[in-house]
């Protein structure tokens, strides 16, 4: 496979796992937690939405069809029972631990992509960044744990 197909291929899939992302975290948001963590939930479920729609462009200018939304979202609330009973914190330790192999699995595709998709694509990884950042912060009981994730949802609004 040439890496223009690996590429292709990787970015329709990345753009499918951030919806099945947004399905995951409002699903958690019915599992974990009280109102506040909820509401953490929702705003973790929006930034995979963003980034979604920041790609969702590329996909279209390279022909891509992603499966129906209804179908990805079916997938990522079928992920929620892996981690339903997760305490907060037990979440929170995933996050950290886990997403760092994300962040650079998107950084392997940005270096396949070419120069003009660069833009989307860096936003895409650092929506990671920003995820990471909040776990990493709850866990130290930072009380402005969600900083970067407000400045990410500002910056892809404006």
């Amino acid at each position: 496979m040439t890496d223009n197909a690996v590429y292709l291929e990787t970015l329709l899939k990345y753009y499918e796992d951030e919806v099945m992302g947004e399905a995951y975290f409002y699903g958690l948001a019915d599992h974990i937690g009280g109102v506040v963590a909820r509401e953490k939930l929702a705003l973790l479920a929006e930034v995979e939405r963003r980034a979604a729609d920041v790609v969702r462009p590329l996909l279209e200018k390279h022909g891509l069809v992603p499966r129906d939304e209804s179908v990805l979202k079916a997938l990522g609330e079928a992920d929620v029972e892996r981690h339903r009973h997760y305490s907060w914190m037990e979440l929170m330790a995933y996050m950290a631990g886990r997403y760092p192999a994300y962040l650079d699995e998107f950084e392997a595709l940005e270096h396949l992509a070419p120069e003009d998709d660069m833009p989307a694509l860096k936003l895409l990884t650092h929506h990671e960044v920003v995820a990471i950042d909040f776990a990493d912060k709850e866990i130290a009981g930072d009380p402005d744990s969600l900083a970067s994730i407000r400045e990410y949802l500002d910056h892809c609004t404006a």
